[in-house]
């Protein structure tokens, strides 16, 4: 800042009114608190007064839905998981997935893999 700006700056705060506070400063700030109208009762009002009874009833009402849930019946009876066997073991796949176990165990002795070199 330049000493001209600063000399300007305290010549116009020098010209100032001091200010000066009311003895009854407080007691007018309080009054005119006083006097402002209520804000107004609307229904957001009214949810934020009664929240935590909305937040019992909400618990509650989860409570009993997850209570009253009827219990679910089975989907597969027996016959039908009979039906499904037999169509699973007449499958071609199904002797395909029946030597899975041989092939991964011929890949495990695989000359490939042996970190030996000989």
């Amino acid at each position: 800042m330049n000493q001209e700006e600063r000399d300007d700056l305290w010549e116009l705060l020098g010209r100032a009114r001091p200010v000066r506070v009311s003895p009854l400063f407080a007691r007018n700030v309080l009054r005119a608190l006083r006097e402002e109208p209520p804000p107004s009762s609307g229904i957001l009002v009214w949810l934020r007064a009664r929240w935590s009874m909305l937040a019992a009833a909400s618990c509650a009402a989860g409570f009993a839905a997850v209570a009253l849930w009827p219990e679910p019946e089975p989907v597969e009876s027996p016959a039908s998981l009979a039906a499904l066997a037999e169509v699973v073991g007449t499958s071609p796949d199904y002797a395909v997935i029946g030597n899975l176990d041989e092939l991964l165990a011929a890949e495990e002795s695989s000359a490939w893999l042996s970190p030996s070199v000989d």
